[in-house]
């Protein structure tokens, strides 16, 4: 255990709070509610992305502090693309292509040793108690019927997950990568920049990004397409049904009413 204090805190997270530690270290220091596998989950995947080819901050290793589970990382220097395209609306296409190249990239790696993500989805869905059973049924079948995959899924990849540094996009929190489809990662990438919530966002920058969301979502689709044109639209969306009842088991405010919408506007046609 650390008796170390933490610097001046960096980030706020739905699982963890970042913090400064050294001039070239941070601390991802887990909530006290969190489970201590969460860390260690961290531990394992944080090993597995770094034998990659990827942009992301080494894991340096790991401790406790006053009973909470930290992760120490490399320090990279630089805002995210979510706030750097709030900050500067103009670079809203540069930054979604980019976005899509990046995402791209990942799924160009191979996703072995990690969990699979089939299994993953479908205890999500399982636990979902706003779904009515005939609903919910009807999602499990769908996702019965989607094709296995290898690829390196990062599983919560959006524009407050890439930091813009100086010597290009990093990317960070790989706590919920998995092996699986692309268009799975993909899907929940689309649902996060159609109807996430920025827990950390006041009002004024909410309504900065509902100015460029539309903007942004199509720009990124086109381009991934673009970069992987075997994939259709049409796969795509079907995905995206077993990856929105999956998000309904976070329970985030502002979201349950459009995934809701998303979910059975697709299955009376199935």
């Amino acid at each position: 255990m650390s008796t170390r204090t933490p610097g001046p805190l960096l980030a706020l997270g739905r699982t963890a709070e970042v913090y400064a530690w050294q001039e070239d270290q941070v601390l991802k220091l887990f909530y006290a509610w969190s489970s201590p596998d969460s860390a260690q989950h961290e531990i394992e995947i944080g090993r597995a992305i770094a034998a990659m080819a990827l942009p992301t901050p080494k894991l340096v290793s790991a401790l406790e502090i006053e009973g909470r589970q930290g992760i120490l990382y490399e320090r990279v220097e630089g805002p995210s693309m979510l706030k750097q395209t709030n900050a500067k609306p103009w670079l809203v296409f540069r930054f979604a292509r980019e976005l899509a190249d990046l995402h791209a990239e990942i799924h160009r790696h191979n996703g072995d040793g990690l969990p699979p993500l089939r299994p993953a989805l479908r205890w999500e869905i399982d636990q979902v108690d706003s779904l009515p059973p005939t609903l919910k049924a009807g999602v499990l079948r769908l996702l019965d019927t989607l094709p296995d995959g290898s690829a390196l899924c990062h599983c919560d990849f959006h524009p407050d997950q890439v930091l813009i540094t100086a010597t290009g996009p990093v990317i960070i929190d790989w706590m919920t990568a998995h092996q699986g489809h692309p268009l799975a990662d993909l899907a929940r990438t689309l649902i996060l920049l159609k109807v996430g919530q920025v827990p950390y966002a006041g009002w004024a920058m909410r309504a900065i990004i509902s100015l460029w969301r539309g903007l942004f979502y199509r720009t990124y689709i086109a381009r991934y397409l673009e970069r992987h044109p075997a994939a259709t639209q049409g796969e795509i969306n079907t995905w995206m049904i077993p990856v929105a009842a999956a998000r309904l088991n976070e329970h985030i405010a502002g979201e349950q009413e459009p995934l809701l919408r998303m979910i059975r506007s697709y299955l009376p046609m199935h």
